[in-house]
């Protein structure tokens, strides 16, 4: 959520607030959204290609490494639904994410940060494979984080202004170091992270007379997702703000109210705050202190069960807030107030008749089952909105905005979740689209994308088995013709990522190229990366292994194997073969030479059949979840590199046949070339029981004869200034 402007009060004055700390031998509470996103800033990977899923599991894999070296138990704990009233704020964000997408490319991917699709699911991928414990609110996360941090004792480690008003130790994430240091505690030696920690104290001290019990009204009166800066104009107008030089009026206000705090208490400040609103504000403003204040100062801490840690059973104590009387009219300040009512666009209102229409919700207890399947990882994340809001929104990725919303190809899946969730009972739900030119749009998604209900069983009725039958009766009405016994020939964290593609390409207008350049990215990621390790410099690669490599190529120094149909033991792929292949394919893990020379040749059409699949898989990953994983869950860091896919389908764009192609890349590395034909096969033989068809690739028509070099010249010119916006959508 976040109080507007306060982190770079804090910043400013970091020497106030702000102190060394060395972190090690601890419990920390991690903020799951805030850490997922700034991992990624930091790493600074191409998101114009969809996402490097491998670099960010190794760089987020470091991380948590780090962490253990430095003997810290890590907790995490995510985000849940969106709250009702925060609906505004979200339809808000989204624009300003589609608006940020549509700009994305080679050159302002540098200055626009958009997080790739499934980069949360990767962050996931990672915790699990690391024993890291995590779980996922059903609502907002920040007051389970602060509570547990209490009950813990141990600081909490995010990127988010609320936690400065939460009385709980915070490290600010821009200020803690990724590398173990070696320091001297109580005459021993242990590794410790370097960082920044704030105590609410510090700022007591630095405003003295300033109570701790008062600081949720900062909050509230700089406005946040809850309550906006204008509904408190009448108290603003009558607050002096304080004169200081280099600063604007929000960091003079915040300033201001720190020193007008220091000399109130909640008996004297709120009457002050509210006392001339209208009475209908003035409830709804006494509600929502009421709420920061009890979330800010909150001991119960539902998110301990499921780190199965024991709970504190001391009950909750609610702050009892001075009784206030009215000062002027009921009829009050209603004509400045029409002013502002007048310039709200009808897409506001409409959104905030929604969210009131859903406000009741938030105190309803959602049902058990629901709860724990979500808090146990067996109901996806993104299904939460789905049931909860009956919405769903979308996630602007790299993509053409010429084109139809990406994900559309998908609203039978999503129809289908919904209606498991919800045992077949509800007329429709709501996928928030984005649409041409920047905007987004709702689509209802009613029973004519729904198919036939499998069992007349409740969902928290159903047995595993029932569960995972539920998987199959999708496909089984959608696609009849997919044998999903051939599905099961493959290696197993392949098999769900062969049923998207199948899907994408029923769906969508695919090409061969692209289908064989998620083949080959597979066997780089999940069998090369192996045998070889993560290598990624092809300059040093090629300088090391180059002379054995011409040597191999020749000579192989072992036998095929035999019976070879399908062969698919990662363990019988040949280390030398893996050497010859990452020669060839280590190169296009970088941005291609012809995109660095001239930028224009980036083909947003291309990026926008990635972006379809993606949503597939995605969304057959989450329909696994929920059916209780028939098949294991994709790993995403083994299968997908946006960077690497784009420059394997533009090499193979112009091929009749990749099998053919590929026989003539990897000349000599048999054992890869076995894997990768047999891949083929199952494909083939399921694309040919389908009766499929792919989609030709269309090379962007240039005009042949004279040009007008002043009209190139200022294409580019176009083309480059784009680079110094800069904009960053968290």
């Amino acid at each position: 959520m976040g109080v507007r402007g306060l982190t770079t009060y804090i910043h400013v004055n970091q020497d106030c607030f702000l102190q060394k700390f060395c972190l090690h031998d601890t419990c920390l509470v991690i903020d799951g959204h805030s850490l997922c996103a700034q991992l990624y800033r930091s790493l600074n990977c191409f998101s114009a290609f969809g996402g490097d899923y491998d670099r960010y599991a190794s760089y987020t894999r470091n991380f948590f490494k780090s962490l253990r070296k430095c003997h810290i138990t890590a907790y995490v704990i995510f985000d849940g639904s969106y709250e009702p009233r925060k609906l505004k704020t979200a339809y808000s964000r989204l624009r300003s994410k589609i608006n940020g997408a549509s700009r994305l490319d080679p050159v302002t991917q540098d200055s626009i940060q958009i997080f790739p699709l499934q980069l949360r699911d990767v962050f996931k991928e990672v915790l699990v494979e690391m024993n890291v414990a995590f779980t996922v609110c059903e609502y907002e996360a920040d007051d389970e984080i602060a509570a547990m941090a209490r009950h813990l004792n141990c600081p909490v480690l995010s990127y988010d202004s609320d936690f400065y008003i939460y009385n709980v130790l915070y490290i600010p994430y821009n200020t803690l170091e990724f590398k173990p240091k070696l320091i001297t505690q109580d005459g021993e030696k242990v590794f410790a992270l370097e960082c920044k920690i704030y105590k609410v104290e510090h700022m007591t001290k630095c405003f003295g007379g300033l109570k701790e019990e008062v600081l949720p009204l900062l909050a509230t009166l700089l406005g946040n997702d809850y309550v906006e800066k204008r509904v408190f104009r009448k108290f603003f107008s009558q607050f002096k703000l304080p004169k200081r030089k280099n600063r604007n009026d929000q960091q003079r206000c915040i300033h201001g109210l720190f020193l007008w705090l220091q000399n109130e208490t909640l008996e004297t400040a709120i009457p002050k705050i509210v006392g001339r609103l209208k009475k209908s504000e003035k409830d709804k403003i006494l509600a929502l202190i009421k709420k920061s204040i009890n979330g800010y100062n909150r001991k119960y801490c539902r998110s301990l069960k499921y780190f199965s840690i024991k709970v504190d059973e001391t009950p909750e104590t609610e702050v009892l807030l001075p009784v206030c009387e009215l000062e002027g009219s009921e009829n009050e300040d209603t004509t400045d107030s029409s002013s502002d009512d007048e310039k709200s666009s009808e897409n506001d209102e409409e959104i905030t008749s929604e969210a009131r229409k859903c406000e009741y919700q938030v105190d309803v207890n959602l049902p058990q089952w629901f709860v724990e399947g979500v808090r146990e990882n067996k109901i996806p994340q993104s299904y939460i909105d789905l049931y909860t809001l009956h919405l769903y929104f979308c996630s602007p990725q790299a993509d053409d905005y010429n084109e139809d919303d990406s994900f559309l190809c998908n609203l039978p899946i999503l129809r289908y979740a919904f209606d498991i969730l919800n045992d077949f009972s509800e007329e429709k739900c709501t996928y928030v689209s984005r649409e041409k030119h920047n905007l987004y749009k709702r689509i209802i998604v009613d029973r004519t994308f729904a198919i036939s209900r499998p069992l007349e069983v409740s969902f928290e009725d159903l047995t595993d088995e029932q569960m995972k039958s539920y998987f199959s009766h999708f496909f089984n009405e959608k696609l009849p013709l997919l044998d999903l016994d051939v599905i099961k020939l493959l290696p197993d964290n392949f098999q769900l990522y062969m049923i998207a593609i199948i899907w994408w390409v029923a769906n969508c207008k695919v090409t061969l190229s692209s289908v064989h350049s998620l083949f080959i990215c597979y066997i780089m990621l999940d069998v090369i990366d192996e045998k070889t390790g993560m290598i990624r410099g092809y300059n040093h690669f090629n300088n090391k292994f180059s002379k054995k490599i011409e040597v191999w190529r020749k000579n192989p120094s072992y036998m095929l194997p035999e019976n070879t149909e399908y062969f698919f033991n990662k363990n019988k792929v040949q280390y030398e073969d893996c050497l010859i292949a990452a020669n060839e394919l280590l190169k296009l893990f970088d941005l291609d030479d012809k995109i660095l020379k001239k930028p224009s040749t980036y083909d947003p059409k291309r990026m926008h059949s990635f972006a379809q699949f993606q949503c597939c898989i995605q969304q057959i990953n989450c329909l696994n979840i929920l059916c209780g994983n028939p098949f294991q869950s994709t790993k995403l860091s083994k299968c997908f590199n946006g960077t690497f896919i784009y420059n394997m389908s533009t090499k193979l764009e112009n091929q009749n046949d990749p099998n053919e192609f590929m026989q003539g890349y990897f000349k000599g590395a048999k054992t890869i070339l076995l894997f990768y034909h047999s891949l083929c096969k199952i494909y083939e033989k399921c694309v040919r029981e389908m009766d499929l068809e792919m989609a030709k690739f269309i090379r962007k028509k240039t005009r042949r004869g004279r040009k007008n070099k002043n009209s190139n010249i200022d294409e580019e010119i176009n083309f480059v200034v784009k680079g110094f916006e800069s904009e960053v959508i968290i």
